[in-house]
């Protein structure tokens, strides 16, 4: 990924290089865009390590002494590939990239906040149990996107089904969202009972 970026970076700085440092002197100028490069590969060498660390934390079985490295190798790999792909109008691409996987966040919080009002001051050991599983949580932020962007979604790449007959609604994408992730989430609970459980013991 970091040669992605490297990659991406280099054709982007050739166009926007002088419009940044235009009125810079030459050494400054090289020492400010020298610093943009490193600045975003720096970002991006915490985002895969970080993305490693969660994706290992899914118990895919590796062996414990590469598992990290595997995993961040991998992402790395896949983040080239990515990278590569979006060199053409990387601009609008990046754009369009950060805006539609926003649209996670959104459910995310809504499961949170809702196991929050559900469990209040839960066991630590509940929360590390490894043999409970809360599958209420990724099939609400499941549904939740997957509706939500269908019906409200309001990008280049794809238009929902209000916006394109309702233009002036706008995105409203990540507000539904929430809401679904949380209807769904608290309705999971409250029809199977569950969801209250501070406890290993219930």
């Amino acid at each position: 990924m970091l040669l992605g970026i490297l990659w991406l970076l280099r054709r982007i700085l050739r166009g926007i290089g002088r419009v940044l440092t235009g009125l810079l002197a030459t050494p400054l100028a090289d020492l400010t865009l020298l610093a943009i490069a490193l600045g975003a590969v720096s970002a991006n060498v915490l985002n895969i390590y970080s993305g490693a660390l969660s994706f290992t934390a899914i118990g895919i079985k590796l062996p414990l002494s590469l598992r990290r490295a595997i995993v961040a190798l991998g992402f790395g790999i896949i983040g080239f590939f990515l990278a590569w792909s979006g060199l053409h109008n990387a601009g609008a691409k990046y754009t369009n990239f950060l805006l539609i996987i926003a649209y996670w966040i959104a459910p995310w919080l809504a499961v949170y906040f809702c196991d929050m009002l559900l469990r209040r001051n839960p066991d630590e050991a509940l929360l590390f149990a490894t043999r409970r599983t809360n599958w209420a949580g990724p099939v609400a932020m499941l549904v939740g996107m997957g509706i939500s962007i269908w019906l409200f979604s309001n990008q280049t790449e794809y238009i929902g089904v209000v916006p394109s007959h309702v233009g002036s609604v706008g995105d409203l994408t990540f507000e539904v969202g929430f809401v679904i992730t949380a209807v769904v989430y608290l309705g999971w609970h409250f029809v199977a009972g569950t969801g209250r459980e501070n406890t290993l013991a219930g």
